[in-house]
């Protein structure tokens, strides 16, 4: 199956040119978009949707080859008055052995041999939208890829021909072209405004279509098309009733065709999708959410719409067994999870993989369903699909995936300045820099990949929890700690708890004496942790084995941080990992324990062996005194 290895927008809106790897050493299969509002996110995510493989029944909802429109919208905003060029959307594509196969199998039925090595290599497919002062002129599809063929009996392989426009029948490039084209990964998105499902869903194509209405019709085919049935929207519902009413040929028609035996076909067809949906849908929800929910089962109910030129509509009910409600008057939440899991369920097939594309998922939900959706993502990507989501949510942000996330900015704008939301005069121009990229060359711009920051700092607060506790100064200690007790698997009795500085746990202290339980403080053994030792020693009467700093653990430790206690083998992974030119802050150390604590895999050459033993000394000490 062809792999796609990288997005290339050119010309898009108000993109002059932006690359997205899918396919480096990190192979990352979900890609985070990370930015603020008007950073152009939603522009990218458009661009990859009018590839050559995306969704016909999504590229309509923005102007493009099947929205029936000008293409204008396509155009970069500053060029709108007179744009004469080329908008651009390409991928490079990688073949494996068995599409070379499929070829090969082709070529022989063309009583042709292929040349394998120039098939292998990576080539780019591109779209090509040709504007004339600013009129869409023509769109095309370019592959690039080398062909050389040789006769069954030749003895050398030359560059192919492709024959004259009135022999297109026999081209043999132009039939490689079509097989690949049904193996290229799909390209579905789904922007959120999906989520308002229309109440009447229409059957056919109509005089002034709403761009969601054809969205929700392709729907329907698609799930038609997973009962691998043969079934079809147009053949076995509209023409059905078309060719009844033809044979008819009276004003009363209508009240006759549903109390006659014509209906009942039809009727199965809705079942079978019913049913679908049901199965599908309700059981991806259980799946990912792991708990029962009310509704019992989907099912669709179609009529004729006779002031609309007779054309048939469908509609989604949800039952619970005693009443039934329109998937419309359900809550937002709901009607927001069933679009994006009516949306993924049938999209997915054996023949090809399916690359989702997301606009700020669940972005109107609370955390918890925010949460519940990445979850749906790992499920997705551990099925052989993909993912592209856009976020300024730090509940959105998995560290997993920090490997394959994107910072977007509009140049145009500078968020740190105070008019960062003025009417800025320069042009558009929407730029993507993978996260570690942009952590090594900008790190005092911070507000860019905010949302990454509260995700890694964030530690859920474990006062709750069962006693006794473990007090670090600071976020970056507990990471270190944590990851240690990771890797080394050793099991500890306590529970660590950050801090925020050596002098500011007074709180945590009272709290956890009100409670009457047990705990230490773990400070550094510099010049401000050997004082608020002693500090909590007088003002809160705690024993000196209760607050201490790490020179009591280990004299080797004296003078120390517990951050000093990562050796250069260390700091210099995390320099490589980060992509650093020179040392890394501490901030950007404090990142990087917090991610590999999240990353099962990243975790396991996170620190080298000397660090290890260090922080592992710390937890063996803490485990002896607090057992």
């Amino acid at each position: 199956m062809p792999t796609l290895k990288k997005f290339t927008l050119k010309n898009f809106k108000g993109i002059e040119e932006v690359h997205i790897d899918l396919e480096d050493r990190s192979n990352c299969p979900v890609l985070t978009l990370i930015g603020l509002n008007e950073s152009g996110k939603t522009t990218i995510l458009e661009g990859i949707s009018h590839f050559v493989s995306g969704d016909r029944s999504v590229s309509g909802l923005f102007e493009g080859m099947h929205s029936k429109a000008s293409g204008a919208g396509l155009i970069p905003v500053h060029k709108k008055a007179a744009f004469s060029s080329n908008i651009e959307i390409s991928a490079l594509v990688q073949l494996d052995e068995n599409d070379i196969k499929e070829i090969e199998a082709l070529a022989k039925s063309n009583k042709l041999q292929v040349d394998k090595p120039p098939l292998l290599q990576p080539f780019l497919v591109s779209k090509n939208f040709t504007f004339v002062d600013s009129s869409l002129k023509k769109t095309t599809n370019y592959w690039s890829f080398k062909l050389f063929t040789k006769s069954a009996k030749g003895n050398q392989f030359k560059e192919y021909k492709r024959p004259t426009d009135q022999d297109k029948d026999q081209d043999f490039w132009l039939a490689i072209v079509k097989l690949l084209e049904d193996r290229l990964p799909h390209v579905s998105y789904f922007p959120t405004f999906l989520v308002d499902m229309p109440s009447r869903i229409y059957l056919q194509e109509h005089e002034n279509e709403r761009p969601v209405n054809r969205h929700y019709r392709y729907v329907f085919q698609d799930i038609l098309d997973s009962l691998n049935e043969g079934l079809d929207l147009d053949r076995h519902v509209s023409n059905r009733i078309s060719e009844f009413k033809t044979s008819q040929n009276s004003a009363n028609w209508f009240s006759v065709f549903f109390g006659s035996p014509s209906k009942s076909p039809i009727d199965s067809v809705f079942q079978k999708i019913s049913n679908a949906v049901t199965r599908e849908v309700l059981g991806s929800w259980q799946r990912v959410f792991q708990r029962a929910i009310s509704a019992k089962s989907i099912f669709v109910e179609w009529n004729i719409d006779t002031e609309k030129g007779d054309i048939p509509y469908a509609s989604f009910y949800v039952s619970d067994g005693e009443s039934r409600y329109a998937i419309s008057e359900r809550s937002l939440g709901f009607r927001w999870f069933f679009s994006f899991l009516l949306f993924t369920a049938f999209k997915q097939t054996k023949k090809r993989s399916t690359i989702f594309i997301f606009d700020e998922p669940a972005a109107n939900l609370h955390a918890k369903a925010q949460a519940e959706l990445l979850t749906s993502f790992s499920k997705i990507a551990s099925e052989g699909s993909r993912v592209i989501y856009s976020t300024h949510s730090h509940h959105m942000i998995d560290p997993r995936w920090l490997s394959g996330a994107y910072i977007v900015e509009n140049a145009a704008l500078d968020y740190d300045t105070a008019d960062s939301f003025g009417l800025a005069t320069k042009p558009t121009n929407i730029k993507a820099t993978r996260y570690r990229d942009f952590l090594s060359k900008y790190p005092t711009r911070s507000s860019y990949f905010q949302p990454v920051i509260e995700k890694l700092e964030y530690v859920s607060p474990e006062i709750i929890g069962e006693e006794p506790f473990a007090v670090v100064e600071g976020v970056s200690d507990y990471y270190a700690l944590r990851l240690a007790q990771k890797i080394s698997k050793l099991k500890t009795v306590f529970r660590l708890m950050p801090g925020v500085g050596s002098g500011a746990s007074g709180p945590l202290i009272s709290q956890m004496l009100g409670r009457g339980e047990r705990f230490v403080i773990l400070l550094d053994d510099d010049k401000a942790g050997i004082k608020e030792a002693e500090r909590y020693h007088s003002d809160w009467y705690l024993k000196p084995e209760s607050a201490f700093t790490l020179a009591t653990i280990d004299p080797k430790y004296k003078g120390k941080s517990l951050e000093a206690l990562l050796d250069s083998e260390t700091l210099s992974i995390i320099k490589t990992h980060l992509s650093l030119e020179g040392a890394p802050s501490k901030k950007q150390i404090g990142w990087y324990l917090a991610e590999a604590c999240a990353n099962d895999e990243m975790a396991k050459s996170a620190l080298s062996k000397e660090t290890l033993e260090n922080l592992k000394s710390i937890l063996v000490y803490l485990n002896k005194i607090l057992k």
